[in-house]
């Protein structure tokens, strides 16, 4: 910036004052507290003007802040757990006497549905179906954003599913389906209570994560550890930069954990929730709109790079 040239050389030592002197042009005081005078209210009105409009710019930038920060789990009640899978003997691969079935040929169609029978004739049970492993795909990002019928991904394992009538029931029903001598595990479903809630979930890092390998990868040295609060904020600023972002929720340490001890031990054989350093934080999004298949591939690549990012997955729709 240029700055005016004065007009006569300096003195070498110049001094800045605004009147009170005889020599300081006390007119211009004295016509400035005379306007003051005659309009009072005029200025007043503007020194208020001009507070206002400081103000609502400082306030604007809070609330704009404000706007995209993370809100909590909606207030809702935990759904019950009613829902578990049974997995026969040798359903985990190729081969006979897996896991606790030493001995055992591995499971085919016929044994299924015989223990499916069986199941169904328990009272506390309302359904019992089995599921083959044709035709049913790992979720993925693209079908949870893009609401397909036929997902890609990895096929799951053959399995019965059943529903029950009380989730207080789970023990006992569990205790008796695992003492068939077909059964390998009885895996009570965890609900998802953000169905219809959110779309898509960021899964960051956490202190001691069995995500060891992804969650060091994107890190500069390779290190694992729990997401920082810089690696959060980049996170959200990304997820408000994709199209379509409605709401973005924040699930933390402390909501998971209640939601454990709320839905466990999960397995007939008492399994215990982690402990709290393999607790971790959960961004939710809600979308208004679904999108593109190779957009949708696009967003899930780009959190997925992000430092502190976990893994990215579908929220499924309920039912």
């Amino acid at each position: 910036m240029p700055f005016p040239e004065h007009a006569g050389p300096s003195s070498g030592d110049e001094e800045l004052s605004f009147g009170g002197g005889p020599d300081r042009e006390p007119w211009l005081r004295n016509r400035v507290e005379g306007w003051l005078r005659a309009h009072s209210r005029l200025a007043a009105v503007c020194v208020v003007a001009a507070v206002v409009l400081g103000a609502a710019g400082i306030g604007g930038r809070y609330l704009h802040e404000r706007s995209r920060e993370p809100l909590p789990p909606p207030a809702s009640a935990f759904p019950e757990q009613v829902r578990f899978m049974v997995i026969l003997c040798g359903g985990y691969g190729p081969g006979e006497g897996r896991g606790r079935c030493p001995g055992r040929r591995k499971a085919g169609e016929a044994e299924y549905t015989a223990v499916a029978e069986r199941m169904r004739a328990m009272p506390e049970l309302a359904e019992a179906f089995y599921v083959s492993g044709e035709g049913h795909g790992k979720p993925t990002v693209r079908r949870a954003v893009m609401g397909e019928e036929a997902a890609e991904g990895v096929p799951f394992t053959p399995h019965l599913r059943g529903t029950l009538r009380r989730d207080a029931d789970f023990a006992a029903v569990a205790a008796r389906v695992d003492a068939f001598p077909e059964v390998e595990a009885v895996v009570r479903e965890f609900p998802d209570v953000w169905s219809g809630k959110a779309d898509l979930a960021v899964r960051l890092c956490a202190t001691a994560d069995r995500l060891e390998e992804e969650c060091a990868r994107n890190r500069p040295g390779g290190t694992a550890g729990a997401a920082t609060d810089a690696e959060k904020e980049a996170v959200l600023d990304r997820l408000w930069d994709l199209p379509g972002v409605e709401t973005v929720y924040l699930q933390d340490r402390d909501h998971l954990a209640r939601m454990l001890r709320r839905h466990g031990p999960q397995g007939a054989d008492g399994e215990t929730a982690p402990p709290p350093e393999q607790l971790y934080e959960t961004f939710y999004v809600k979308l208004s709109r679904r999108a593109e298949p190779a957009e949708a591939d696009r967003t899930a690549e780009a959190l997925e790079s992000l430092p502190g990012v976990g893994e990215v997955l579908p929220v499924m729709p309920a039912g």
